[in-house]
């Protein structure tokens, strides 16, 4: 090994997964800027404005390589590239456009590493190719689902290299393989990539941790919580109010916004909030609801949304994908932010962006993202009782009548929201391959021996 590594992080660009992009992306940026080498494989999809100037990347495959139940080199390399000469916004389109078209791509790769006696050989010697002519030296797999190719690429490599996987979304491959009917195989191969990496798996949180211990039967020695890093709001005023009525021209000044941002898909419990803003309209309190996000599974969901909101008499502010300035406006104004997920969220990393804006959180009792909104004694959010739209109206009510609660939560917000920085995540990540000799970051960086 070289006494100053070079990196490769592999990713999934898009889709269900764009959360753990971001991740995946925000550390490879807080890498660069420390002065290491670091090059990002996309597989599938590219979000390359994600990347700072100086971070090296290549596509590892296409989509299209998936678009069968056997991957198909002619697919990748010929009418991949083909295809990715029309506009990204063309080709996302298309793929939410088509009922069942992503579902059917990610269980195709879920078929390819886990329903034949190996994984997907091929583009684990294209991967360890890329390793070698990147002179890379370590590697993080964006998902411990898809630890198995660098296990098959070390295999092939004259370049020796050591890898990490990381957990952050995990359980819908784990769904994929079980609709498979390969969920034992998934299992053993998931957990032979864990044991086979140089360092201990990544986990976002304490929670995460315990569930894939007891959904994957994983050993708990070999994960260690690291959670999110999140960039900090750039100091200065507050974003003007006017930036959001551009997007949502009937937004008020004078009246309270509650606010739902992410993926309108069906495990963010979208349906819940609805419901919980039923009842506090009929018990006459007035607050404005505004529900925004990208879709990644086809506009099924978002198409519920308004049939939901026509048959409930909700007056909902609703779109799409917002731009950064509009989402930054939205929680620097916004009441509080909600995050009312039945998925069990392996963190919650809007939920830390929205406290460091000062929003006060709502989020479920389960999962990762209970512990984002929480430091000790300290609270820059509630909880409530996971898939209750009743005890998700209490809370909602109690933030939306109590100025003086509602006051400290925000005071305490951005402090709270502090501990999940980029560069607590960079020090820990780095200490946690030896790399750093510092103290590690506060509760940041956990051994999950004893789940």
């Amino acid at each position: 090994m070289t006494s100053r590594p070079k990196f490769a992080i592999v990713t999934i660009g898009s889709g269900s997964y764009l959360g753990s992009t971001v991740h995946d992306a925000t550390l490879a940026n807080a890498l660069r800027r420390r002065g290491y080498e670091v090059v990002v494989y996309w597989m599938l999809e590219e979000t390359p404005e994600l990347l700072a100037e100086g971070v090296e990347q290549r596509m590892l495959c296409h989509g299209t390589r998936y678009q069968f139940s056997r991957p198909s080199e002619f697919m990748d390399r010929v009418i991949g590239r083909i295809a990715f000469r029309l506009p990204r916004k063309l080709r996302r389109a298309v793929a939410q456009g088509v009922p069942g078209f992503v579902e059917n791509l990610m269980r195709n790769l879920v078929c390819s590493l886990f329903c034949y006696e190996r994984t997907d050989v091929a583009l684990a010697e294209r991967l360890a190719r890329f390793i070698e002519q990147d002179g890379v030296t370590h590697v993080k797999m964006g998902f411990g689902s898809i630890g198995a190719l660098a296990q098959e690429a070390q295999k092939r490599t004259r370049k020796p290299f050591d890898y990490l996987v990381t957990f952050q979304g995990d359980e819908e491959f784990a769904s994929l393989a079980e609709a498979c009917g390969v969920t034992d195989v998934y299992r053993r191969r998931v957990d032979e990539a864990v044991r086979n990496a140089r360092w201990p798996a990544i986990v976002l949180s304490r929670h995460y941790a315990s569930r894939l211990v007891d959904d994957l039967r994983l050993d708990g020695s070999r994960l260690e919580v690291l959670y999110c890093g999140i960039e900090p709001p750039k100091q200065g005023t507050a974003p003007d109010f006017s930036i959001l009525t551009e997007t949502f021209p009937r937004l008020r000044r004078d009246l309270p916004i509650v606010a739902f941002v992410g993926r309108q898909e069906s495990e963010k419990g979208i349906d819940l909030l609805l419901y919980a803003a039923k009842i506090l309209l009929s018990r006459g309190l007035r607050f404005q609801l505004v529900v925004c996000g990208a879709t990644a599974k086809g506009l099924a969901y978002r198409a519920a949304i308004r049939d939901i909101v026509t048959h409930l008499g909700v007056d909902l502010h609703h779109s799409g994908a917002i731009s950064i300035a509009t989402r930054d406006a939205l929680f620097a104004h916004c009441r509080c932010a909600v995050c009312p997920s039945i998925n069990g969220e392996p963190f919650g990393l809007v939920v830390a962006e929205a406290m460091s804006l000062g929003a006060p959180a709502v989020v479920p009792d389960y999962g990762g993202v209970a512990e984002v909104v929480a430091d000790g004694v300290r609270a820059g959010g509630l909880i409530f009782r996971c898939w209750d739209s009743g005890d998700l109206a209490r809370q909602l009510e109690r933030l939306l009548t109590d100025d003086a609660l509602h006051a400290e939560l925000a005071d305490n917000a951005p402090r709270v929201a502090a501990r999940f920085s980029t560069e607590n995540m960079v020090d820990g990540f780095l200490a946690h391959i030896g790399l750093q000799e510092e103290a590690e970051p506060q509760i940041l960086h956990e051994d999950a021996t004893s789940l």
